[in-house]
């Protein structure tokens, strides 16, 4: 007795969907290729590449990272501010050094001294000039040194005060030296010092061997005037250098 003619039945029964959906090729047949990119078929745009970063963002350059394209960046400023500094001090130094001694020297020349030896031998107290408002020269001198080689330098500024002050303290006591062998010379009139003296009859002598004895002889006649005007040379100094390192373009 003849069978019935059945259709063979395909894996996974007619018109079910292979996983995944949709209809899967027939069998014996190659799968479709994806259609290429030609005629008739717009060109995608490639990808975003890894120097781009995400979603063609420009990548952002590390911190710190010197910028890319436009103007170079500005070349690093000049070395050599140390070698200013130590110019200005050393310069400052030499000016101070100069200075007491002009300053010892041009109050000895208006000095009386030979009034002074006369007061001196008739016991009496001799009288020095006053010229202490010198001090604020003296500073401005050394103000305007420092201030000029090395400008916005409140270290070196404050190196110009203390010089200013050790110069003029010093120009005082050099100025008493001289004064006290000028007095010295009218007394001996042209005679030999005699040998052990506790003086000489040199302004450079006493300063340099009888500093103490000079000392004590300008802090007998000194007053308060004196010693004010000696302390306004490091405010003079510090002012000065102040005005002229705001106003210098280095």
């Amino acid at each position: 007795m003849s069978q019935p003619w059945q259709q063979p039945q395909q894996p996974g029964g007619y018109g079910q969907q292979p996983p995944g959906g949709g209809f899967g090729p027939p069998q014996g047949q190659p799968p479709q290729q994806p259609p290429q990119p030609g005629y008739g078929y717009p060109q995608q745009p490639p990808g975003p590449s890894p120097a781009q970063g995400v979603y063609g963002q420009p990548p952002q350059q590390p911190y710190g990272a010197p910028p890319q394209g436009g103007f170079p960046p500005p070349p690093p400023p000049a070395t050599g501010g140390q070698n200013k500094a130590l110019l200005a001090i050393l310069a400052a130094l030499g000016i101070g050094i100069v200075t007491l001694f002009v300053y010892g020297f041009v109050v000895d020349a208006l000095f009386d001294s030979a009034e002074a030896a006369e007061k001196i031998a008739r016991f009496e107290t001799a009288e020095y000039p006053q010229w202490t408002y010198a001090a604020i020269a003296i500073g401005a001198v050394i103000g305007l040194t420092v201030g000029k080689l090395a400008p916005r330098n409140v270290g070196v500024y404050a190196a110009g005060a203390a010089i200013a002050l050790l110069s003029m303290f010093l120009g005082e006591i050099f100025a008493t030296s001289a004064m006290n062998a000028s007095i010295l010379q009218e007394m001996l009139q042209g005679q030999p010092l005699p040998d052990g003296a506790p003086i000489s009859d040199s302004a450079f002598g006493n300063f340099f061997q009888h500093f103490g004895d000079m000392f004590d002889s300008w802090k007998e006649g000194a007053n308060a005037l004196n010693w004010i005007f000696v302390f306004i040379a490091p405010l003079a100094a510090l002012g000065v250098a102040h005005r002229v390192g705001q106003s210098s373009n280095n």
